[in-house]
């Protein structure tokens, strides 16, 4: 009988051991998610601020005709595609990221999914900042949109 209590107790030891090392470890993916997902969106919002600011710029420098009018005009238009492209990039990546959270959270499509905004990150059940994310998506769209009126021409 003491041999089956040893026996006993010592296999619950162990089962509760490994039952708080897994839980420890889900939490840490978590905050290690949640930690690259804060990167993702500075870089993303970062990225759409350069872009903004460089197409401002290069509205200045270009005519109603396309010609530039400033000698920083061409390297503003070269920085502001830079930024366009690095905003479309790093957007994707948080999209991922959103999903790769939306796959570690149990999420699927019956999931309680909510309605944040009518993009790629449209449904979700991993939570972040979806709605300030998708309005910059919008915006960068219109800044890309209306781009083309002051682009320069060669």
């Amino acid at each position: 009988m003491k041999t089956m209590k040893k026996v006993l107790s010592l296999s619950l030891v162990i089962g509760a051991t490994i039952l708080i090392t897994f839980s420890c470890k889900k939490e840490s993916k978590t905050d290690e998610l949640n930690a690259q997902l804060s990167n993702t969106e500075a870089t993303v919002l970062k990225s759409y601020a350069a872009a903004k600011a460089y197409d401002d710029t290069l509205k200045t420098c270009v005519d109603q005709q396309g010609n530039v009018t400033c000698p920083r005009g061409m390297m503003n238009d070269s920085l502001y595609h830079m930024n366009d492209s690095l905003f479309n990039l790093h957007y994707l990546k948080y999209c991922k990221e959103m999903m790769d959270g939306d796959n570690m959270m149990g999420g699927n499509m019956m999931g309680g999914n909510a309605m944040h905004g009518s993009t790629m990150m449209g449904t979700h059940t991993y939570m972040g900042d979806t709605s300030l994310m998708n309005q910059n998506y919008r915006m960068m769209g219109q800044i890309r949109t209306n781009h083309a009126t002051h682009h320069p021409k060669k």
